[in-house]
């Protein structure tokens, strides 16, 4: 594959299914960093789990022998950030279910949030990651923020995500079970919004042309980069099988086994 991979000068890659699963490394995908680095090409890393921060994620990158600095790592976070920003919503009443660690880092980012989750009738916008710890008070409180009038932010519409164990459920599915409860619009801050995908490119510095998306994910990695007009590459590595990329409508320019060069 390494004609397809010359063709480009930089690259948007997915972490789950592509380059670790359970943060264990797929085979050939360290070689294939490597391989980037030693031909100059640049590479940011794109996920939708958003249970760490981008910090986390390049020092887990760096042990397990990848190059990564923070800023080759771009979550839903990273946008959510952005946005809050962009919009002077700073200082805005904000609730965030999440991991602890992601909540520390927005905090850091000198974001105000409110802690106590009884407060919810204050909330004016809330901010739901899945988690491991992610609870039905989580669920109940986020559900309650909304049917209060509380904008409803998602780090990713993903349903499910891969591990060794099998697809287990993701950010989605806990969109899906708050939305049941009350319907209500919702912002999608990960893949496969078109807004990250810019944040990517903008990353890279290069023009479109000039970028491959490479992830596992048909409906969020591969409709993403379609939508936003770069070429895709669909790994089989993680959560869609060959034969299943066949029968989709969603079709990306490559179809890869793994990152073998």
């Amino acid at each position: 594959m390494k004609n397809v991979f010359s063709k480009f000068k930089g690259f948007i890659l997915d972490l789950d299914g592509v380059i670790y699963l359970d943060k264990q490394l797929i085979p050939f995908s360290k070689k294939f960093i490597d391989y980037l680095n030693k031909e100059d090409k640049r590479y940011v890393f794109l996920t939708n789990d958003s249970s760490l921060s981008p910090k986390a994620y390049s020092k887990i990158l760096n042990k397990l022998g990848i190059k990564c600095t923070e800023k080759q790592v771009v979550t839903p976070i990273t946008n959510f950030i952005e946005i809050l920003r962009k919009d002077s919503l700073m200082n805005d009443q904000i609730m965030v279910f999440s991991s602890k660690e992601l909540k520390n880092f927005i905090k850091k980012e000198k974001i105000k949030i409110i802690e106590n989750p009884s407060r919810y009738k204050d909330s004016k916008s809330i901010l739901v990651s899945g988690n491991i710890n992610f609870n039905y008070k989580d669920l109940m409180y986020a559900s309650l923020c909304v049917q209060n009038g509380a904008k409803l932010y998602a780090t990713s519409i993903d349903n499910s995500y891969p591990t060794a164990l099998g697809n287990v459920p993701a950010t989605g599915s806990l969109i899906a079970a708050i939305k049941k409860t009350f319907p209500t619009p919702v912002t999608n801050l990960g893949k496969p919004s078109k807004k990250i995908f810019k944040l990517a490119q903008e990353r890279l510095n290069i023009k479109k042309s000039e970028i491959l998306m490479i992830g596992d994910n048909l409906k969020t990695d591969i409709a993403g980069s379609n939508s936003f007009g770069i070429k895709s590459a669909l790994v089989t590595s993680g959560k869609t099988s060959l034969q299943s990329a066949r029968n989709s409508k969603i079709k990306p320019d490559f179809i890869l086994k793994n990152l073998k060069i």
